[in-house]
């Protein structure tokens, strides 16, 4: 009898035994499934950040696209429709106004756009004495306009008077045709950031008319 109990309580412990080790397994096997299933989410979680990281790259560059293209067509339109209006104004004296309140702003004393742009080296008196011989040879015609407008030292000055300075100058004059003279000027200011425009302005030689391109 008592070799049978002690038979029984060796069965009892193995079977304990083997009842653990089995629930160990099944943990074991629970939690690697668990961190199998978590390392699959979170791959799919990362292919899904990156697709959507890239689709919002996508839309962002598309948009970028979209948004210079609808830019561009803007300006081109708007370019257009100030380039009608310059064909139908008339330009009699029109352009002598505009250079001669450049000139005189440029030599005004209380200005210094003279030494900004133009002579940088040289002292506001011989800046001045340098820009008064200049204005002097000057003829108000489109050829010696052409020429200002590229010109290497006067051309930087003329784009920032026309900028900042001619709608000033244009409110308080007394010219007439004010809105031509401001059409004008915006033609003007359009030639200075492209000069492919500048071969809008008619030049006369010999009673012809010339338009003027960029290797003259």
């Amino acid at each position: 009898m008592k070799q049978d109990r002690q038979f029984e309580d060796k069965n009892s412990k193995k079977d304990s035994l083997i009842d653990n080790a089995q629930g160990i397994l099944f943990e074991k096997e629970f939690i690697t499934s668990c961190k199998s299933n978590e390392r699959n989410e979170n791959k799919h979680m990362n292919q899904n950040d990156q697709q959507n990281s890239y689709l919002k790259s996508q839309y962002e560059s598309d948009s970028s696209v979209l948004n210079n293209s609808e830019f561009q067509d803007e300006e081109y339109y708007q370019n257009n429709d100030l380039l009608l209006k310059f064909e139908n104004i008339s330009k009699n004296n029109i352009c002598k106004n505009v250079i001669k309140a450049f000139f005189a702003n440029l030599l005004d004393k209380n200005n210094d756009l003279l030494t900004d742009f133009v002579f940088k080296e040289k002292s506001q008196n011989n800046a001045r004495k340098q820009t008064k011989n200049f204005t002097q040879q000057y003829n108000f015609n489109n050829n010696y306009l052409h020429k200002l407008i590229q010109h290497p030292r006067y051309g930087k000055a003329f784009e920032f008077y026309l900028t900042f300075e001619a709608e000033h100058w244009l409110e308080k004059s007394k010219v007439k045709q004010k809105e031509d003279h401001q059409i004008y000027i915006n033609f003007l200011k359009l030639c200075c950031c492209n000069t492919d425009y500048s071969n809008r302005l008619i030049a006369y030689k010999k009673g012809k008319k010339t338009a003027f391109n960029n290797k003259q």
